[in-house]
């Protein structure tokens, strides 16, 4: 997965990871600029996944998924119901849904939590 991360002067994260995800851009530099500890929190949680368990996050903004398989992160629909130009605005389509495999997010989380 692509990923660059940078720092604004007054230390505000900014996350790309690349148009095919960039739904977990959003969603992680949000949180991350909200708690310090966020990555490192997600990824004890994530690393406590065992068999056929799951981990839901809801936020404002994005409901977030995960299993020991995949990791999706979709525009929580409450939010796409109050703003229906979320997913309209063809820019907006592709970013209302990201998906990847669970070792990749982890390898994310940990090149994030190192910068």
């Amino acid at each position: 997965m692509e990923l660059t991360i940078r720092r604004s002067l007054d230390g505000a994260f900014f996350i790309d990871c690349g148009d095919e995800h960039r739904c977990f851009s959003m969603w992680l530099e949000r949180e991350l600029n909200k708690d310090r500890q966020f990555i490192s929190s997600l990824l004890a949680r994530l690393k406590n996944l065992s068999g056929l368990a799951e981990l839901h996050i809801d936020s404002d903004e994005f409901r977030f998924v995960a299993n020991l398989d995949e990791v999706s992160i979709e525009v929580s629909q409450d939010d796409a119901s109050d703003n229906p130009a979320l997913l309209q605005d063809a820019m907006s389509l592709d970013a209302a849904h990201s998906a990847c495999g669970y070792d990749d997010f982890l390898e994310l989380l940990k090149s994030i939590e190192t910068y």
